[in-house]
């Protein structure tokens, strides 16, 4: 089943959009995912490291992990509380957040074969949920919550070892979402005012890793607090305003956050997913309804795409996720005033960084559709780790390791051979492991 964007200017005739904004797009799809699960109330979060490895939570307790870019999904784990929200470093580190229960917050190192109840890491304030999560990297990780007060901001640079709780009430009621650029520069959403009634959205910047921060909008109205942030480049950003009983508004930014801008939302109330995977093109859902711009936020219209999602993720301009009552998957398509041609032979370049000791990411083109294996092999031409094992069509695509072995444990450092096998074609790439 495929659900259409309706961005070509065919399907566009007699509104306001630009015709020449809408033509240069590249258009594509939203494709419903067959293999993924159902959850009638909804999916909360989702979160892919890479192509391949992404990971979907719901307020049943359930973790859901596809291997393979959405065409699979295996429930890796059933938990108790109401699982709110998921962000991964690689594809084996990651944490989860939680709702209306004694446990906040949980830790995976396998990928969410196994997780562990972090939540005593919390100091000194444990905050009530963890809505929203960002893990800049393997070391440093956000998170905020919760939707009603108190409002907190928690914070690890060692890898999750230890989190500090920021109270945030001298700024916000609720917090929601949360975006960092980097270590320092980063975004949080939510309300200030006695909630749900009396509260306006509002949105914080820090530039120095939380240590301080600064009122960047407080909505005009009341009654609605921000949902969702999603930054399509560094200076142009936006977020979704869920209201209560009122019109949805979308907040924009053309100064990478300074300030920001309210859009008047005319086809549905109140908002909750939004994402945008250029500065003009996005998507809004919330409450039944769900559309699209092409003209980054001036007009919308609605689409025929499941009408509570609550996430959408892009990873670059050309490929995203979003999770409603299903999941679904998108792919953008090259207009005919842009044709991008496949690569004319398979190749397969340098990982980077290289030395590394956290992830390697890998990139390869492939020239014709073949099955792919990307392997790894140590100097004594053992393999020690399967990183990829599918067929695929010709394009350019990443492939990730994060350092461990087949078995699971940590591969030792050294010289290793990244090995791609595309039908009778091989090709092979040095690398140095640091520990």
């Amino acid at each position: 089943m495929r659900l259409s964007v309706l961005l070509l200017l065919a399907a566009l005739v007699g509104s306001a959009w630009p015709r020449s904004g809408v033509q240069a797009q590249a258009t594509g799809e939203w494709e419903l995912l067959p293999n993924s699960p159902a959850r009638p109330g909804r999916h909360d979060d989702v979160f892919f490291v890479d192509d391949r490895n992404g990971w979907v939570v719901n307020g049943n307790g359930e973790v859901w992990r596809t291997l393979n870019g959405g065409s699979t999904w295996i429930q890796s784990l059933v938990l108790d509380p109401f699982l709110r929200s998921v962000s991964f470093a690689t594809p084996q580190i990651g944490w989860v957040g939680a709702l209306f229960g004694p446990v906040r917050l949980f830790e995976t190192r396998d990928g969410a074969v196994t997780i562990t109840d972090v939540s005593a890491r919390i100091f000194p304030q444990i905050p009530g949920g963890i809505c929203g999560l960002w893990a800049v990297n393997e070391q440093v990780v956000y998170g905020v919550g919760q939707f009603s007060e108190p409002a907190y901001v928690i914070k690890t640079t060692d890898g999750g070892q230890t989190w500090m709780s920021q109270d945030m009430s001298a700024y916000a009621n609720t917090l929601i979402d949360v975006f960092f650029f980097d270590e320092l520069r980063g975004f949080v959403v939510g309300g200030v005012g006695s909630f749900p009634d009396f509260i306006q959205p509002v949105v914080l910047m820090t530039e120095d890793g939380g240590a301080t921060w600064s009122t960047r909008h407080t909505g005009t109205t009341v009654g609605g607090w921000g949902w969702k942030l999603s930054f399509p480049s560094a200076d142009v950003g936006f977020i979704s305003v869920e209201h209560h009983g009122n019109e949805g508004i979308v907040l924009k930014t053309t100064d990478g956050g300074l300030s920001w801008t309210e859009l008047a939302f005319a086809n549905g109330g109140s908002l909750q997913g939004l994402g945008f995977i250029t500065p003009d093109l996005g998507w809004t859902s919330g409450r039944g309804v769900s559309s699209a711009t092409a003209d980054g936020g001036a007009n919308w219209d609605q689409i025929g795409l499941d009408g509570i999602i609550n996430r959408f993720r892009f990873l670059g301009d050309t490929l995203g996720f979003a999770v409603g009552e299903r999941i679904y998957r998108y792919r953008a398509k090259p207009t005919a005033t842009e044709p991008t041609a496949p690569p004319v032979t398979t190749t397969l370049g340098p990982g980077v960084p290289n030395p590394f000791d956290g992830t390697l990411i890998v990139s390869y083109d492939l020239g014709t559709e073949v099955r792919v294996r990307i392997a790894v092999y140590d100097v004594l031409g053992r393999r020690v780790a399967s990183l990829l094992d599918l067929e695929r069509p010709p394009g350019q695509y990443t492939a990730a390791w994060d350092g461990r072995l087949a078995s699971g444990g940590f591969a030792p450092a050294g010289v290793y051979l990244i090995r791609l096998e595309a039908g009778s074609t091989v090709r092979t790439a040095s690398v140095t492991l640091l520990r």
